[in-house]
């Protein structure tokens, strides 16, 4: 909580002074919200990552002690019912080798005596074995038909077992697998008053003196042996216990055994028995080996706790070196931009921001100088200004002067003067009024036509041109002085070599929908290609004394530069026979 204030705090309590108002920093923009979120970003990721190892790591930690747990009391198990199988196999020996019990094997129906006597001997065994109470029955059988049994007084029945034993069906297999503890666990065939739950084990005896198989051994264990062993095994693990007697899966739950298919999705660890096929597993879901999440929580925290504080002291650190300092700066360029620019020296760090901020000392400096240097062009372009006013009375005077020399002209009968005048005071009139770049197309053909008139009476009447251009398009847009220095071109460098009449045919025509075409040809000397690229390139002087400045390369570059590459100047010409100049400009109106 104490973290989350802090960061509010230094979120939203940033302001700073520009002129005489109070400004107050975007949260979203500030350095100080970039660096404080960079900062919650790098913590968060650092905890979950650091969280997220050791968490992994304390995970793996408990598994393995768990799995060393397990492994250990399933050996102390597997050794304690292997010790309570071994008691059983001890008896079952005992009474293979007792010679008493063979003889009574070996004697007929009517010997009383070897049979009391076998019997005595079978008791004594059973009583003096360990594991006794798990033995609910052991039966002697002859190949003769009689059998003795020692027995739980609980458990005594009257079934003829010498008879019944081999119809059972477990017998032909314990034949073959004497003392084979895998045929797994059967309800008790000769005591049907209870549901007793026991192993059958059989074990063949043979004669003195012969190998042959005169009768069998047959134990009923009752599961309680192995359910008493693991009892005892006291297991505080998760999980369960699974006894496994050759193909057969028994889960040990509530005091009992309950057989299983197989383990299902479980973890299994399993300890094998010394008898072949019999084995004891411990099995847990695989939920039951994650550690209690729970108990992680402290570290966690603490985790997180030492990357707070780490970042709280870097944010300090952060805000001292940095937010401090732009706070600096952008005071000193409010302070600029209120019009004081002395220089702060205050600002000039040993690090990169002081480097900064000689920069924006600089900055003010040559702001000074930029706005003394302003003021003094100022003066001086009212200067210029009030000397082109005065300028401006010579072009009056030289008007009012052609305006009498014609109405002298027209007075005396001179109209050839007269008209030349009117032109070239038109013309002169136009080159001097207004600084309007772009002109409708009728005005540039008016101007172009004094020029024309004037040149007419130069050259005694053998010029000749010839405009064609539909009205709709006389309103569209053109660069002032376009067409004069291409007709002045054609005049002066192309018919007048020829020594013989010109003539100049213009045509103006749409081009597409958006663009227009003004082609100018002369039946002049014609262009080489060489000049036409010297022309174009500005090689080749191609203007007038009087309009000198207006020459061909100069309007190619006046018009790129108003409408861009796609428009200009393009010559088509053949030498001896004709220059054709075409002008492409877009629509405008």
């Amino acid at each position: 909580m104490i973290y989350l204030i802090y960061i509010y705090y230094n979120l939203l309590g940033h302001n700073f002074v520009r002129g005489d108002r109070i400004l107050k920093a975007s949260k979203y923009t500030s350095i100080r919200f970039k660096i404080l979120y960079i900062s919650c970003i790098f913590t968060l990721i650092i905890g979950i990552v650091i969280t997220c190892v050791s968490y992994i790591l304390f995970q793996k930690n408990y598994y393995k002690n768990l799995t060393n747990s397990i492994n250990t009391n399933l050996t102390y198990l597997s050794e304690h019912i292997d010790s309570e199988m071994s008691s059983i196999d001890q008896l079952a020996t005992y009474c293979h080798s007792s010679s008493v019990i063979t003889s009574y094997v070996e004697s007929s129906l009517e010997s009383t005596p070897k049979r009391l006597n076998a019997y005595n001997v079978l008791s004594e065994y059973r009583q003096n074995n360990l594991y006794s109470k798990y033995l609910y029955r052991i039966v002697i059988t002859s190949n003769a038909g009689s059998f003795i049994q020692s027995i739980a007084s609980e458990y005594s029945s009257v079934a003829d077992i010498a008879r019944e034993l081999p119809k059972q069906p477990f017998y032909e297999e314990l034949q073959s697998s004497p003392m084979d503890y895998s045929y797994g666990f059967i309800t008790d065939p000769f005591y049907t008053a209870r549901s007793n739950s026991v192993l059958p084990l059989l074990k063949p005896i043979t004669y003195k003196f012969k190998n042959d198989v005169g009768g069998y051994i047959f134990l009923e264990i009752s599961s309680k042996l192995f359910a008493d062993a693991i009892q005892s095994y006291g297991n505080d693990l998760p999980g369960q216990l699974v006894l496994t007697l050759g193909s057969h899966h028994y889960l040990y739950e509530d005091k009992s055994f309950h057989e299983i298919s197989d383990f299902g999705d479980c973890i299994a660890i399993t300890h094998p028995l010394r008898h072949s096929g019999c084995s004891v597993t411990h099995m847990m879901k695989k939920s039951q080996t994650l550690a209690d999440i729970s108990a992680f929580f402290p570290l966690a925290g603490f985790t997180f706790a030492i990357l707070v504080a780490i970042t709280m002291i870097l944010n300090s650190l952060l805000d001292r070196t940095i937010t401090r300092p732009v706070h600096e700066i952008q005071n000193r360029l409010s302070k600029i931009a209120s019009g004081d620019f002395s220089r702060d020296k205050s600002i000039e760090w040993d690090h990169e921001l002081g480097d900064i901020g000689k920069k924006v000392n600089d900055l003010a400096e040559n702001i000074k100088l930029l706005l003394d240097s302003e003021l003094k062009s100022e003066k001086e372009k009212q200067d210029l200004e009030y000397k082109v006013l005065q300028s401006q009375v010579n072009p009056h005077f030289l008007y009012n002067t052609l305006n009498s020399i014609k109405w002298m002209a027209v007075t005396q009968g001179a109209t050839g003067i007269s008209e030349m005048t009117t032109a070239l005071a038109r013309l002169l009139k136009s080159i001097s009024k207004g600084t309007r770049l772009l002109i409708p197309l009728k005005d540039e053909l008016s101007l172009l036509q004094d020029y024309f008139t004037i040149q007419q009476y130069r050259y005694g009447g053998t010029l000749h041109i010839n405009i064609d251009i539909p009205d709709k398009l006389k309103e569209y847009l053109i660069v002032k002085f376009t067409l004069q220095p291409i007709v002045e071109n054609a005049i002066f460098h192309g018919i007048e070599p020829t020594g013989r009449e010109g003539n100049i045919d213009i045509n103006i025509n749409e081009y597409g929908e958006n663009d227009l075409e003004i082609s100018v040809r002369d039946n002049g000397v014609g262009m080489s290609d060489e000049l036409i690229e010297q022309v174009l390139s500005g090689e080749e002087s191609s203007g007038s004394e009087f309009f000198r400045e207006f020459g061909i390369i100069n309007i190619q570059k006046r018009l790129q530069h108003e409408y861009g590459k796609g428009y200009g100047i393009k010559i088509d010409s053949v030498v001896g026979e004709y220059t054709t100049m075409t002008v492409k400009i877009p629509k405008q109106k």
